[in-house]
């Protein structure tokens, strides 16, 4: 979408009066960048800035609206681009990201296309009696780039999907910075390149023989087909800057332990396994209301009936807001929840990064309204129109109607710019499977470092369903 970005110059009179000098300013259209290459390493600023004087109002008081207009040389303005700007705007600029884009949609350029253009400023005043005045400025000659990929993928033998192009794994677009996509988790020994999408081998990001650590765009057959290589298996941290063409890659050190266990008088003392978090495997968590039953005590296991290499608070009878953690505790160490604190909803996490243990338990206050969002729902993906569930209980919602074959995400909050509180998919486009699965709470407004998630639900097959969502255990089923 374009955004444009008009700077605002007030005139020294009252809003309906424009111009009352003596000499009255006729009107005139002038550009900083008459021409100019386009270039996808300087996107995000400033291009070109076009400003215009007020024009003349012919001493009648009124004011006057602006009407900006863009369009291919010679074509008399027929088509192209018009944007209405109202009163006392007297400046208009675009980033070489938004001047681009507008080449490409509106004008239909290609790609490295020299543009020819031509603008024009048109004032129309609100005494009709007062003619429309008009100023231009030819011979603007912009050329375009190509455009990043919203979406970047891993392919080949050292991914988790191979060499399948239906299976491919996507990457995490970076919040705020195009072109930027990370990815974490287990690579096996073989190689790889990235995907731009599924249809086709081509086009593709390659690894560049001459210099390490940058990449190549792959657009024809006849290119070199280079590929990075994993040396064997293992976490690991890609991150591509497709703007410098940059790849970082990077073994992580894996947990200690694959599965965590919640054991307490709240479990009745049995072995309940934690959901490890789908972005970072060294965190699992746990939701539920705590009934008292006598006790209120909780610790975590490393395996499933084993008493032995637990993770404890680091004092004895520790209150839920203690955060502190200790491996192994010769005083076996628990955390107690009073009587009083009990029979409400929590949820919590233990994360065993080595070194910087940690458990973070908070009361949970259930989301009075959920909606969705996504090309899969009636309101597709405008956050303002999301589909509204129904709340049946303090945690659950349902919701019965017609999805498309798309994507879909659920939203806690309406948060217009999308950095609120979402409920996601627990896997990367996954997809309904007629049971109850589980889904993860991200919260990227309290938790800034969640900005670059967005995994969604995939409908493959449009038709009637009953949506149930359960906010406290976090879990949802499709029924079709």
């Amino acid at each position: 979408m374009i955004m444009l970005l008009p700077v605002l110059f007030l005139a020294g009179c009252s809003d309906s009066i424009v111009d009352l000098a003596p000499d009255e300013t006729p009107l005139a259209l002038t550009v900083d960048n008459q021409s100019l290459e386009l270039n996808v390493v300087s996107m995000s600023k400033n291009a070109v800035t076009f400003t215009w004087t007020s024009g003349t109002n012919k001493g009648t008081n009124c004011a006057l609206s602006y009407i900006f207009q863009m369009d291919r040389q010679g074509n008399n303005f027929a088509g192209g681009y018009t944007a209405d700007l109202g009163k006392r705007i007297y400046s208009l600029s675009f980033t070489h990201l938004q001047m681009n884009e507008l080449l490409l949609n509106t004008f239909g350029a290609s790609i490295k296309e020299q543009v020819a253009l031509e603008a024009r400023i048109v004032a129309v005043p609100a005494d009709e009696s007062v003619e429309e005045q008009t100023a231009g400025v030819t011979a603007l000659t912009y050329t375009t780039f190509k455009p990043l990929p919203e979406k970047l993928y891993l392919f080949g033998s050292a991914t988790p999907g191979g060499w399948d192009l239906n299976a491919i794994t996507e990457m995490n677009s970076v919040a705020n910075a195009p072109g930027n996509f990370v990815w974490t988790g287990t690579l096996t020994a073989g190689e790889f390149k990235f995907m731009t999408g599924t249809a086709d081998y081509i086009p593709s990001y390659n690894r560049d023989p001459e210099n390490p650590g940058k990449l190549l765009y792959r657009e024809s057959y006849d290119q070199p087909d280079e590929k990075f290589v994993i040396d064997g298996y293992g976490g690991y941290r890609v991150a591509v800057d497709l703007v410098n063409m940059t790849i970082s890659i990077s073994k992580e050190t894996g947990p200690r332990f694959n599965d965590i266990y919640f054991v307490g008088s709240f479990t009745g003392w049995s072995f309940v396994k934690m959901r490890k978090d789908p972005t970072n495997p060294f965190i699992f968590r746990h939701a539920g209301v705590f009934e008292w039953n006598g006790g209120g005590e909780f610790k975590f296991a490393t395996a499933d009936g084993s008493w032995d290499n637990m993770y404890h608070p680091s004092v004895a009878n520790a209150p839920y807001t203690h955060t502190a953690v200790i491996f192994t505790s010769p005083n076996d160490n628990k955390w107690l929840l009073n009587e009083s604190e009990c029979g409400k909803p929590y949820k919590l996490y233990l994360d065993i990064t080595e070194g910087k243990e940690k458990m973070v338990m908070t009361p949970f206050v259930p989301f009075e309204n959920l909606w969705m969002v996504g090309d899969a729902t009636p309101g597709g993906w405008s956050i303002s129109d999301g589909t509204a569930l129904t709340r049946s209980s303090d945690y659950i919602f349902t919701w019965t109607g017609t999805l498309n074959e798309g994507e879909m995400k659920i939203t806690c909050d309406k948060q217009g710019d999308w950095m609120g509180a979402w409920f996601m998919s627990y896997a990367e486009a996954e997809e309904p499977s007629g049971e109850t699965q589980m889904m993860t709470f991200v919260d990227k407004k309290n938790d800034p470092s969640q900005g670059g998630v967005d995994r969604k639900w995939k409908i493959t097959s449009s038709g009637r369903y009953t949506i149930t969502v359960d906010q406290l255990n976090e879990t949802i089923k499709f029924e079709k």
